[in-house]
């Protein structure tokens, strides 16, 4: 039989996580969840300035309404503008010249609900990775002069990138194997980009003008 006052005294039994050799906790341990993948950087697009523009024009018709309202409750004197603007239209009869007009005026109509679903353009060139990492068209361009600059031989370089395309323009010593050298150094240093952009060299001497 146990001591009743023993067992009333006696400390807790305590579970400790087990560790493995190398130190990690392996009680509860838990996969991190990846972070959610980012969203590719886009500038704000031709709709922004269409947008900008419907809403003054928007802003004027607002305009248009409070004087005439002015107008009609007396507070102001005048002719209603929304008066003057239809009459100019009341002598309009069919004509030939308002198909032309009419058919602009779908065309215009079509052209701005093209321009409203229109992707925004790209202003980043995305990495290999699962967050969403993302380089700006310069920062590639620097990467790809550096590049260039590192192969034996090159004086100084002039580099322009875009999403699909890489242009160096590289002055050398020599033009013997460069134009290799630098494609294959610039191709490399990019290598972490998504999709592989095509490198275009092209290598000119020191004090040659072509």
């Amino acid at each position: 039989m146990s001591d009743p006052t023993y067992a009333e005294h006696a400390s807790p039994t305590v579970a400790y996580p087990v560790t493995s050799a190398d130190g990690d906790n392996r009680q509860g341990q838990q996969k991190p969840k990846p972070l959610p993948a980012g969203k590719t950087p886009v500038g704000p697009g031709i709709v922004t300035a269409v947008g900008l523009t419907l809403a003054i024009m928007v802003v004027a018709l607002g305009v248009v309404g409070v004087h005439d309202a002015l107008v009609a409750a007396g507070a102001t004197g005048g002719a209603p503008w929304i008066d003057s603007a239809v009459q100019a239209f009341n002598e309009v009869t069919p004509a030939v010249w308002l198909v032309p007009v009419s058919l602009s005026l779908v065309l215009l109509g079509t052209w701005l609900l093209l321009t409203a679903v229109r992707p925004r353009p790209r202003t980043a060139i995305a990495l290999r990775s699962q967050t969403g990492v993302f380089l700006r068209p310069r920062d590639v361009a620097k990467l790809a002069r550096n590049a260039a600059q590192e192969v034996d031989g090159v004086t100084s370089a002039r580099v322009t990138a875009g999403p699909r395309k890489v242009t160096v323009a590289v002055q050398a010593t020599t033009t013997e194997g460069v134009r290799t050298k630098v494609t294959q150094a610039v191709a490399t240093r990019l290598g972490a980009l998504a999709t592989a952009p095509t490198v275009r060299v092209t290598v000119k001497t020191e004090g040659s003008s072509s």
